[in-house]
């Protein structure tokens, strides 16, 4: 069949326009993504074989994708090196086919950041491609982690002799790393992080700060080097399960480390007709700790008897009434200084 060029034109317009409805159709009552901004963390070094890339989305578009994968696609068991960087393909999808879609491929589309703890490594996130699937509800992403051209070619060295020194006084140690400018620590609960990284510049760190409930605690540590503030590998030290009792003892206010509620028990003289100590309905007595009975805090020695006057306790000093050993709270001491709410001294007020 011969169509005249004037009927033939008029259909292929139909076509074309036909196919631009059927897309704008399947984009119909949907909402674009938008800027998709991801920042990348990694552990992988030149000098060094394998690794891992993390991913995280940011933005406030993030309820309407999430990060589904996250594979090195070029990672073939030689060491990375700058002209070998890591490659990475990340899969992205929409949380709702019918509400949301990707509606660009283009560089322009994503913002690319590093993790501030691998930016002394690397110097950026280069885009490489994008490719939208499944009718603009997938996009796959490729990018490329350029090595920093003044990164540290080797792995910093790693403390060794990681332990608990005295776990009664929740100290850490390690063995001192010559190239370290310094440390990096972090304390572990059931292996999860309750608290921040923490600089240290010698090689102990008590942590009875941080221990505040009876658990299993480990802590973590690592170097940085002097030269280019390269950071070694984290080293855990070994357990040390704490007991409610020892967590008292360690914290650092008595508001939170009763050892008895003072609704029983009784005052007792010593046999030296001088000092007191606290006796507990079974006997037993609180030793290196704090009681709270009828209203006023005490604080008793290892061996038992109640403290007067300045006493320091895991490097905080109260003060307790020479008399009676009450702990003064929120007041100023007979010799001038001022003790916050806690009992603790406040320098310079």
């Amino acid at each position: 069949m011969i169509l005249s060029k004037k009927l033939g034109a008029t259909l292929l317009f139909s076509m074309l326009l036909s196919a631009a409805l059927a897309s704008g159709a399947t984009a119909a009552g949907k909402s674009k993504v938008g800027k998709i901004t991801l920042t990348f963390d990694t552990d992988i070094r030149t000098g060094s074989s394998g690794g891992e890339v993390y991913v995280s989305a940011s933005g406030s578009n993030t309820d309407a994708y999430y990060v589904d994968s996250v594979e090195v696609i070029n990672d073939e068991g030689d060491n990375w090196t700058r002209s070998n960087p890591p490659e990475v393909e990340i899969v992205l999808g929409v949380e709702d086919e019918e509400e949301y879609y990707f509606g660009s491929e283009s560089a322009g589309s994503f913002k690319l950041n590093l993790s501030s703890s691998i930016k002394n490594r690397y110097d950026k996130v280069d885009f490489v491609k994008a490719d939208r699937q499944d009718n603009n509800g997938a996009l796959i992403l490729t990018v490329r982690l350029v090595f920093d051209k003044d990164a540290d070619i080797s792995r910093a060295a790693a403390p060794s002799g990681v332990k608990w020194t005295d776990a009664n006084d929740a100290t850490g140690s390690w063995n001192d790393v010559s190239t370290a400018k310094y440390y990096q620590v972090q304390l572990l609960k059931d292996s999860t992080a309750v608290s921040s990284i923490e600089s240290v510049y010698e090689n102990t760190y008590r942590f009875a700060h941080l221990i505040t409930e009876p658990g299993t605690y480990h802590f973590k540590v690592r170097s940085v080097t002097s030269s280019n503030n390269a950071k070694s590998s984290w080293i855990t030290s070994g357990s040390w399960t704490v007991s409610a009792e020892q967590a008292a003892i360690l914290g650092n206010t008595p508001l939170a480390l009763a050892v008895s509620n003072g609704s029983t028990g009784s005052w007792e003289r010593a046999a030296d007709g001088i000092r007191w100590w606290w006796k507990n309905p079974d006997g037993s007595y609180p030793a290196a700790a704090w009681l709270e009975t009828d209203g006023n805090w005490y604080y008793f020695d290892k061996q038992g008897y109640m403290q007067t006057g300045w006493v320091e306790i895991h490097g905080v000093f109260y003060y307790l009434d020479t008399g009676t050993g009450a702990m003064y709270a929120s007041r100023r001491t007979p010799d001038g200084f001022w003790v916050d709410e806690s009992g603790a001294w406040v320098p310079g007020m």
